[in-house]
């Protein structure tokens, strides 16, 4: 059975090796630089890192059965970088890899806009790869909707971003 929750602090260890899965598997085509995907999966996945997030951010881990199957980030009043979007920006929702499919992805977005309105937001908002158009297609099955682009630049590439939002 399903269980979402609100991740503790005492869950970053287990954030940190879901991260340090799921993010290489779906993205390290898109990674030009394998040295420089590392460094991002180092940086971004680090325990004391999300440590540090869980008091500024919300994190939902996701279980079946006990065993964890994806996890999201969301913050509170964020505005975008274009535009006049403002709310609570979804940064992440993973899911283990083999997790696809199975309705978690939906379930876990669902615990993303309750997050959401329970902190008083209108808006949810997020920023996805234009060379992720699964992703997209996913967050558009939400209810999600085109409201501007930005971009990602590491030192070797540029990504373009298309900012994706739901009214709530």
């Amino acid at each position: 059975m399903l269980h979402i929750r609100p991740a503790m602090p005492e869950d970053a260890r287990l954030l940190s090796e879901m991260g340090r899965t799921s993010y290489p598997y779906y993205f390290a085509h898109l990674w030009q630089n394998p040295q420089e995907l590392a460094d991002f999966v180092q940086q971004e996945y680090d325990p004391q890192a999300i440590a540090a997030t869980l008091s500024r951010s919300r994190w939902l881990l996701a279980t079946w059965d006990g065993a964890p199957v994806g996890f999201a980030k969301l913050s509170l009043h964020q505005a975008a970088a274009v535009g006049t979007i403002a709310g609570t920006l979804l940064h992440k929702l993973y899911l283990m890899p083999e997790q696809t499919g199975k309705g978690i992805g939906e379930a876990l977005f669902q615990a993303a806009e309750r997050e959401a309105k329970a902190g008083g937001d209108r808006c949810l908002w997020l920023e996805v790869l234009v060379d992720n158009p699964r992703a997209r297609r996913f967050y558009e099955r939400q209810g999600m909707h085109y409201a501007g682009a930005t971009q990602f630049t590491s030192a070797t590439q540029t990504s373009v971003l298309h900012i994706l939002a739901k009214m709530l």
